[in-house]
């Protein structure tokens, strides 16, 4: 078992079936999440450290090098236990002291987006609910060191958060965990191309708390299938059915993901169709200018192209903005995560 990832809900009748008490469970759970603690160093356990100590599985995740851009952008490689690697991104507030996590589900990614740089890679294997705790604690601690607090979370990274769900349901409860150091499920974001099924259970399992992103990125079924393959399977009509039943609590709406892609997705019927979709969804498309990787079919749009995509949408009553690259000169901007060596900066 490996403590890290293990939820709280599950620790203690793990514990239970070894013949240590649950009243322990909550001393063990804030050792390893609230003073991320050795656990040898857990007071008050006695007889009952030796059985844990056994049953637990180190959990290795470590910072093994950085690349930061000029605007603050840091990007992570973080290393596993098995040798292989996946990245996350520090992006700094432009105002204050706070950070985001751009964070990893995967080893890689079976979506295959002809957009994103990790999709070229495959899938190599899925992260455990503890490998991705273990991001965000090493991300905390090196921002912690810089002076900085990490605020938000965004499962945008390298894999498919919903293609690994019940690690990362499970991380997410570990992270919620009141007996740790509980993050805020507002500031908290799930991105997923369109797994259905998954959606759902999401939805049921957090009650819409944690923000929920959809990478659409076409107005039509056509053009989305030239370039997500889910979107062989999957129409845009299926898709809005679902959305359409999530549960949205308070002032909650979807995250709508749209990378603008020059003469493939901004001419105007593309964004007339993708109006008529949004009609009666409680969202906000979040433009993303493309960002160019080595041996995309692609060009990055000018700064001209997006604000005419921007004013394209609002016309046509989408409530739409742009999100504009961060990290780029250092490989860390969204859909450029592929373990790029010889980026600016360094560990």
């Amino acid at each position: 078992m490996q403590l890290l990832g293990t939820p709280f809900d599950q620790l203690a009748p793990a514990l239970s079936a070894l013949g240590v008490p649950e009243v322990h469970a909550s001393k063990v759970f804030r050792q390893v999440h609230h003073f991320r603690a050795p656990l040898a160093d857990t007071p008050g356990l006695g007889k009952h450290l030796a059985p844990i100590l056994d049953l637990a599985e180190p959990t290795t995740v470590d910072i093994v090098e950085s690349h930061r851009s000029s605007d603050g952008t840091e990007r992570l490689v973080f290393g596993l236990a098995d040798g292989k690697q996946v990245e996350g991104v520090l992006i700094p507030n432009p105002i204050g002291d706070r950070v985001t996590l751009c964070l990893s589900s995967q080893v890689g990614c079976a979506m295959a987006c002809a957009f994103c740089a990790t999709g070229t890679l495959g899938l190599a294997r899925n992260l455990s609910a503890a490998e991705i705790v273990g991001q965000v604690y090493a991300a905390d601690a090196r921002a912690t060191a810089s002076g900085q607090r990490l605020t938000h979370l965004v499962f945008m990274g390298m894999g498919e958060p919903l293609h690994n769900y019940e690690a990362v349901r499970d991380a997410l409860s570990v992270l919620f965990d009141s007996h740790g150091r509980p993050m805020d499920m507002r500031r908290v974001t799930v991105s997923t191309v369109g797994l259905l099924q998954k959606i759902r259970r999401f939805g049921e399992d957090f009650g819409g708390r944690v923000q929920l992103a959809l990478s659409l990125h076409a107005g039509t079924d056509e053009t989305r299938a030239r370039i997500l393959p889910i979107a062989k399977t999957v129409s845009m009509a299926e898709l809005r059915e679902t959305l359409l039943a999530h549960p949205l609590p308070g002032s909650r709406h979807l995250m709508i993901e749209y990378v603008v892609l020059p003469g493939v997705n901004d001419a105007p019927e593309e964004l007339d169709a993708l109006a008529a979709w949004m009609d009666g969804i409680d969202g906000i498309v979040n433009l993303i200018p493309f960002n160019p990787f080595a041996g995309a079919s692609f060009r990055s749009p000018t700064t001209e192209e997006v604000v005419a995509t921007l004013h394209g949408l609002r016309e046509r009553g989408v409530p739409a903005k742009i999100r504009w690259p961060r990290g780029r000169e250092a490989h860390g901007a969204c859909g450029q995560l592929m373990l790029a060596k010889g980026a600016s900066g360094g560990a």
